[in-house]
């Protein structure tokens, strides 16, 4: 396509195409090149059928839409069609007396739809990347990062796992659940994922797999909550007295050990430094800290042991570990030594996530509608902060660069990559 800015009167710095329709998966945001005098780019691969929506968005430099507009083509199997349709001014993020209407005309080429990707929306006022749009627009339960650059978000209303790879800013296919997920667990490598439903089937996942899964094994009951523990997968139960620790080889499914007359969790951990998982209870008063030793000769778990506290400290969420695993630190900001649980420190701040890059401690809470990102020294002396939209989500760091999510609406969020 190519979209003529003679009309512009709002200062287009950058753009993108959305195409979506009955039957097909939504394509983009596509980025588009705007050049000053035009806005061009090329929507392709748009599955054939009726009622195909493009929309077009235009942004200023402030990454306020100040264009937007649709039309709806039947795409033609080997054909190539044309949408005209008009940009509109957005008088509210471009007040003025004239309308800046542009006319467009683009083209659809059909083909096989391609996974949804997301799209560079631009620079933020901090130098970063933000990511967004129409292949954003869900809700998730769970994220964590591997050490590929692939960030595995555990949407439960889809029954799946979205994997998003910050070095292509694409996402990958999804882990496709077969019935109600309860709980994620992903290996640090990207590996191996797990997902468990309800009645207590495991599947496995693997990225050589695409987005089919296997089954892996078989618990008594609905796993709550689960984690990869190197070679083993540890999860709790709710078979037996109370609920059920356990653990399944990963390499071939059995469960080797189980031990019930033990406690659900909220944030598991697992520590490659003590082979420890560590969390706090859930369900019970008062709440504490609690961990349990895995040996990885024998396979078998230790006893259940918790702080010297009981309920004389906040737990609040999330959980995170020390980056040496010397400390696991609460939402509250306090810090506990991991070798007895015993109360070591306080940040001072509480946190919605915490992230580590070098000496430096990266803080979000959000603060009204918006995220307030804080960085800190190792002394938990404030060095700065910052805000941007949304509220408070995730933070990871992932080659020099500080992965914000933060949500946008009812069931959407965007990421930014800011340089650290």
């Amino acid at each position: 396509m190519e979209i003529s800015l003679a009309g512009d009167v709002c200062g287009v710095v950058s753009a993108d195409a959305v195409v979506s329709g009955l039957g097909m998966s939504v394509i983009g945001p596509v980025p588009l090149q705007v050049d000053g005098t035009a806005i061009r780019g090329q929507v392709s691969e748009v599955p054939a059928g009726t009622s195909r929506t493009v929309r077009v968005v235009a942004y200023n430099a402030s990454m306020l839409e100040v264009y937007a507009g649709s039309s709806q083509v039947d795409v033609v199997a080997g054909e190539v069609v044309s949408a005209s349709l008009v940009l509109h001014r957005n008088p509210t993020n471009c007040p003025g007396t004239t309308n800046g209407g542009i006319d467009i005309t683009g083209e659809l080429e059909t083909g096989e739809p391609t996974p949804d990707g997301g799209s560079d929306g631009g620079v933020d006022p901090d130098a970063g990347v933000v990511l967004g749009g129409a292949a954003f627009a869900f809700a998730y339960q769970d994220a964590t990062l591997t050490h590929d650059g692939v960030i595995h978000f555990l949407d439960g209303n889809a029954d799946q796992i979205r994997r998003f790879d910050l070095s292509s800013r694409s996402f990958l296919p999804a882990y496709i659940g077969t019935g109600d997920v309860t709980a994620m667990a992903v290996a640090p490598d990207g590996q191996a994922t797990y997902l468990s439903y309800t009645g207590g089937r495991i599947d496995a996942f693997a990225p050589t797999e695409g987005g089919a899964g296997r089954f892996f094994a078989a618990a008594p009951e609905s796993v709550s909550n689960m984690v990869v523990a190197d070679r083993f997968l540890f999860t709790i139960d709710g078979s037996g007295a109370w609920d059920t620790h356990a653990l399944y080889q990963r390499s071939t499914g059995a469960r080797v050990a189980a031990v019930d007359w033990r406690d659900t969790a909220v944030n598991l951990l697992f520590s490659e430094a003590n082979n420890t998982i560590y969390f706090a209870d859930s369900g019970v008063s008062p709440q504490d800290l609690n961990r349990v030793q895995v040996d990885m000769e024998a396979g078998t778990l230790g006893a259940e042991i918790d702080s010297p506290y009981h309920g004389a400290y906040n737990l609040r969420a999330p959980l995170r570990l020390w980056p040496d695993g010397s400390a696991v630190v609460t939402g509250s900001g306090l810090l506990f030594n991991t070798a007895d649980l015993t109360y070591r420190t306080s940040i001072g701040l509480s946190f919605v996530d915490i992230a580590f890059h070098g000496e430096r401690l990266y803080l979000i809470d959000t603060v009204g509608d918006r995220t307030q990102l804080r960085v800190l020294n190792h002394q938990f002396d404030i060095l700065s902060a910052a805000y941007y939209p949304g509220k408070a989500q995730r933070v990871f760091v992932h080659n020099d660069q500080l992965v914000l999510l933060t949500a946008t609406g009812s069931s959407g969020f965007q990421a930014r990559l800011l340089d650290l």
